[in-house]
């Protein structure tokens, strides 16, 4: 046996080993450690990576749980561990059983003459345009009151005539009960026209006469009046 000393102090036996094996383990093992970054719960963890062998296993640093004060080995403490553990319970949202709910209709819903009557609301007439950027396109009325205007919340919508005010420049009412259609002066300051005489208060129309807002022009066709209304076709059913 030949024994030398190495820088470090350790003794080894030069007829076995070309270096010291208490340097080159240690040199080993430093590469194997690998120390990863805390995880949500402040917890240090120190994995084995490379297939370290069991002599460097058996001296493997241990991590410590923040607030306590137990240690276990770095390859036990790196399995995966619900993070519920080291979660207090008023931070986990909680789980909501989705059968404990109703579904609730609007009290204050407001219910349409023919939808009282028949059950739906049908349509009662249209407004046919004559001039305009919607020429020879139909507009749905219904009954009781339509709003005309720009924007999509109106029941004639007008969106390309922007001479048209943004909100209920006109009103086409559909009484039901006289079966009479209405030109009703809308919100706006704007005017409109009923066979070119301004609606400055409620006019009765008739089919196939005209109004006029911006630059659009729109003929009444009437579907209900006199001769047909969809309560009579209720009744004879």
């Amino acid at each position: 046996m030949n024994l030398q000393k190495c820088n470090n102090g350790h003794f080894y036996d030069t007829d076995k080993y070309s270096q010291c094996p208490h340097c080159a383990k240690s040199a080993s093992g430093a590469q194997d450690m690998v120390t990863e970054a805390l995880n949500p719960a402040g917890t240090v963890y120190t994995e084995m990576k490379n297939g370290a062998s069991a002599a460097q296993a058996a001296t493997e640093p241990v991590y410590q749980n923040a607030g306590t004060a137990s240690s276990v080995p770095a390859s036990e403490a790196y399995q995966e561990t619900p993070v519920a553990q080291n979660v207090s319970q008023a931070s986990v949202a909680p789980k909501i059983n989705p059968n404990i709910f109703e579904v609730k209709t609007e009290e204050n819903h407001t219910v349409g003459y023919y939808s009282r009557v028949i059950g739906t609301e049908p349509v009662v007439g249209w407004l046919v345009c004559t001039e305009g950027e919607y020429f020879g396109e139909s507009f749905k009325l219904k009954s009781g009151r339509n709003f005309i205007g720009r924007s999509s919340g109106m029941d004639v919508v007008l969106s390309a005539d922007m001479s048209v005010s943004r909100s209920k420049h006109a009103i086409i009412v559909y009484e039901p009960r006289k079966r009479l259609f209405i030109a009703q002066p809308g919100e706006s300051r704007e005017l409109f026209y009923l066979n070119d005489d301004v609606v400055l208060s409620n006019m009765e129309m008739h089919a196939y006469d005209t109004i006029t807002i911006g630059t659009t022009k729109l003929m009444l066709i009437p579907c209900c009046g006199e001769k047909f209304s969809w309560d009579d076709l209720k009744k004879e059913n």
